[in-house]
């Protein structure tokens, strides 16, 4: 979810930075180090936002659809019981005549049946009629409550249930809010990383993309499997922009990517860098094949995919293209997975 900063709160941060970077006095030289550090450093701290953002919205999707299978399980149960209890009364109903009619005498007794038989296959006859109403009102009455009970407990398991979820909703709507505050300053910080960025001098430029690594895409490895697919479909997207919370096609945060490249090869991986490092297999470094995610930093804020020969490719940060570079050049390297 994006949300759009307002012009004045943008032109009040753009102040601010422009406050907060020191004055430049003329024909003092700009510390170059200094601006590419700070832009780093916020970049870092947005991608962190963007990807704590991108996982409340997955635990809030998933809770919603919890929510509507019980209330959808809990409706059935509800209009089993409905049919169950309309049956018991029914069936209630012929029980209780049955034994008003006898209270009053009615012909719906033994000693009646002998009085009124004239042979004994008549008699016989007489009582059998009787003892078969009797089974039948009494075997359709017990069936009944127990459907009943049956229908009441799916019921009552499936109410707890969807009052499980619809807690578990509000737990993720608080924490999706929480994080929506956190989405909120990532646009104010993106407002700061951007006025930062158009002040780059062309060589602070080129120090922020970094050397342009000769990598050459016919060297993966063809093939149908999904990894190689996978690999060939990140490669495609090189030179694309880095963009917070993009899953493409032609712009990507760093999950994104690998989410965007394993959708072409028919495989759904997790939203964010932490669920991917939660998923698939464990791979050593030493054993790395193309295709496999290799996870940054120590709390794996960070995901680029190996395509072979030391490499990877990664969407890295605003202003930065995604791109091939060497494995370690996309950050403190954490582990790696293979899906």
């Amino acid at each position: 979810m994006r949300r759009i900063v307002s012009i004045s709160a943008a032109l009040t941060v753009a102040a601010t930075v422009a406050v907060a970077q020191p004055p430049v006095a003329q024909g003092e030289p700009r510390n170059a180090q200094q601006v590419l550090a700070r832009y780093k450093q916020l970049s870092i701290q947005a991608e962190k936002s963007a990807e704590a953002m991108n996982q409340a919205q997955v635990e809030y999707d998933t809770q919603r659809k919890t929510v509507a299978q019980q209330k959808k399980l809990a409706g059935a149960a509800q209009a089993r019981l409905a049919k169950a209890d309309k049956q018991m009364a029914a069936s209630q109903t012929k029980v209780d005549a049955l034994a008003r009619a006898s209270a009053r005498g009615a012909k719906v007794n033994r000693l009646y049946a002998m009085l009124v038989s004239d042979s004994p296959q008549n008699l016989l006859d007489n009582m059998t009629d009787l003892e078969m109403v009797s089974r039948q009102a009494a075997a359709d009455l017990r069936t009944i409550r127990t459907s009943a009970t049956e229908a009441t407990k799916a019921k009552n398991a499936a109410e707890k249930s969807a009052a499980t979820a619809a807690s578990a909703v509000k737990d993720a709507e608080r924490k999706r809010a929480e994080l929506q505050n956190k989405q909120s300053k990532l646009q104010l910080e993106a407002v700061s990383i951007r006025a930062i960025y158009k002040s780059m001098t062309g060589q602070e430029l080129a120090a922020l993309r970094g050397p342009k690594y000769n990598f050459d895409p016919k060297s993966v490895p063809k093939g149908t499997a999904p990894a190689l697919v996978a690999v060939q479909a990140a490669l495609t997207r090189i030179g694309d922009p880095y963009v917070w919370g993009a899953t493409g096609p032609d712009q990507f945060d760093c999950s994104g990517l690998m989410v965007w490249a394993y959708k072409q090869a028919g495989k759904t991986l997790p939203r964010t860098s932490q669920a991917q490092l939660g998923g698939g297999t464990p791979v050593a470094r030493d054993d790395l094949k193309p295709g496999d995610l290799i996870i940054y930093y120590p709390d794996a804020h960070h995901v680029g995919m190996y395509v072979g020969d030391g490499y990877v490719v990664h969407a890295s940060t605003f202003g930065v293209p995604v791109a091939v570079v060497p494995i370690d050049k996309g950050g403190p390297f954490n582990s790696a997975r293979r899906y």
